[in-house]
């Protein structure tokens, strides 16, 4: 018994997998249901029609007079009458079926007519309605043949007549070596046939029924479609915040998709290049306001050894190392500026070699301990005992390690202390550069990757520093497949840089 319903409860989980599996695919396709509808409405419409046939048989009734079976009838009692005369080998059978016929006759006004002839026509025996006293043969064949040519037969019979003319049949006899022929003859008796017929209705009711259902059915597909027309000319109009709604899992489902995600690629295309433009804006603007500053100075101080506005040798130095100073400033800022730009190029491309990490940021910090004592910091780094090889750009990641380092002596508040770690985590190459700092916002966190920001927003004492030299890391950093990143946490700010073993 067990095994039983192990075996049902089988049958029936396999039975709604295939019907979820079918389901799906229905779903999916929009073929799928069209047929489907199709199928279910042309089924539906025709059950409908056959059920509301009986309503429409009254009106299309007819009734018919048949005669056929009077004459089955006729026939059948010829032939049993004849076959008894046979088996007995005498006529006397024929005779006496006669004498009853002509018995009925008397009672009941039977018009019944039975002769008995002999292979000349000569009339032997008779009932009483019957004048001739001689028969010919021949025509009564020809009677009988043309009755039977003129009417449909089934097994020999007619199926249906309607015409009420005399009926006769033929049956030839040989009894005890002579040869007689049983006629029997008569109107034969009308039987009323009804009958039925489905007429146009039920058809007309069934297409009908059939076109209301599939295109109720089919709307909600339409609507879709029409849904999907007035999204398009939405977005065709410039609106591409537009969005389509989606509905089900069929072809115009993923057709919604595609063009909601056309709509926002181009979207995003066109916020891209208004958001380049206005990058393009604001650089010109900061590199004008940062190159016109330091300009300006070195045109001033120039100015005034020019006029020998100076009282002293002392005075003419100090103007003369200013102005060189403002000069080198200027010419950092053109050299950052040209290098950031380099960078944005979609073309720039990595010369990548295998590089021992710990041995370069030795090295960095080694060129890097005069400029830290002179400005009394001390480096404090945090390497593994072994190796850490990469494949990078050794040129431009010195140039990203260069300004953290730099940008740690230059700022660092408290005991001067510089923390420089080196760690494998989570298949990555994890370095950080921290110090003590004053507060950082994450507000401003998030703007000291930016181009030309500065803590000290004040344009009017520019520093040393040319505001690009995050930026210029960042996008170092990214062109290695990794990424950097800046906390403030315990009044020290870390900036942190993940790279990968492989790019």
């Amino acid at each position: 018994m067990k095994r039983i319903f192990k075996l049902f409860f089988k049958l029936v989980g396999l039975i709604t997998h295939i019907g979820e599996k079918i389901k799906n695919n229905i779903q999916r396709s929009i073929r799928m249901q069209l047929f489907t509808t199709f199928i279910l409405c042309a089924l539906g419409s025709f059950v409908v029609s056959r059920a509301v046939l009986p309503l429409f048989e009254d009106i299309n009734e007819s009734a018919i007079v048949d005669y056929s079976f009077s004459m089955r009838v006729m026939y059948f009692q010829a032939h049993d009458i004849a076959e008894l005369a046979i088996q007995e080998n005498s006529v006397d059978s024929i005779r006496q079926s006669i004498s009853q016929e002509n018995e009925k006759m008397e009672n009941h006004q039977n018009t019944l007519k039975m002769i008995v002839t002999d292979e000349d026509g000569e009339v032997l025996y008779k009932t009483k309605q019957v004048k001739e006293e001689h028969i010919d043969l021949h025509e009564e064949i020809r009677n009988a043949m043309s009755f039977t040519m003129n009417q449909p037969f089934e097994e020999g019979f007619p199926s249906i007549v309607t015409s009420r003319e005399e009926f006769s049949t033929l049956v030839p006899l040989t009894l005890q070596d002579k040869k007689y022929y049983f006629i029997v003859s008569g109107l034969p008796q009308g039987e009323v046939i009804t009958s039925t017929s489905e007429g146009p209705i039920p058809f007309f009711i069934g297409v009908i029924l059939f076109i209301l259902s599939f295109f109720y059915i089919t709307k909600r597909k339409m609507t879709q479609i029409e849904s999907l027309a007035e999204g398009v000319m939405e977005i065709a109009k410039g609106d591409l915040a537009y969005r389509i709604e989606k509905k089900g899992q069929d072809e115009i489902a993923l057709l919604t998709d595609n063009i909601n995600q056309m709509a926002e690629e181009i979207m995003s295309s066109i916020e891209m290049e208004r958001k380049v433009e206005q990058q393009k804006n604001d650089l010109i603007t900061n590199v004008s306001h940062d190159l016109r500053t330091p300009l300006t100075s070195i045109m001033g101080y120039l100015r005034l050894l020019r006029e020998e506005k100076y009282e002293t040798k002392e005075q003419y130095d100090e103007y003369l190392k200013i102005a060189f100073s403002k000069s080198e400033q200027l010419k950092n800022l053109i050299d950052d500026l040209f290098d950031y730009t380099k960078l944005m190029n979609d073309k720039n491309t990595l010369v990548r070699q295998q590089v021992c990490l710990n041995e370069l940021l030795d090295q960095l910090m080694e060129e890097l301990v005069p400029l830290a004592e002179q400005k009394q910091r001390l480096f404090i780094k945090h390497f593994p005992e072994h190796r850490i090889f990469v494949a990078l750009d050794s040129e431009k990641m010195v140039r990203v390690f260069d300004n953290l380092l730099i940008n740690a002596i230059n700022y660092s508040a408290g005991d001067g202390k510089i923390l420089v770690s080196l760690e494998e985590q989570d298949n990555l190459i994890r370095i950080c550069v921290a110090n003590e700092s004053d507060a950082f916002t994450a507000e401003e966190l998030n703007s000291l990757f930016e181009r030309f920001y500065k803590k000290d927003q004040s344009r009017t004492n520019v520093t040393e520093g040319s505001g690009l030299g995050l930026a210029i890391a960042k996008s170092i950093v990214e062109l290695h497949g990794g990424t950097i990143h800046a906390k403030y946490k315990n009044e020290t700010l870390y900036f942190i840089i993940s790279l990968p073993f492989t790019s």
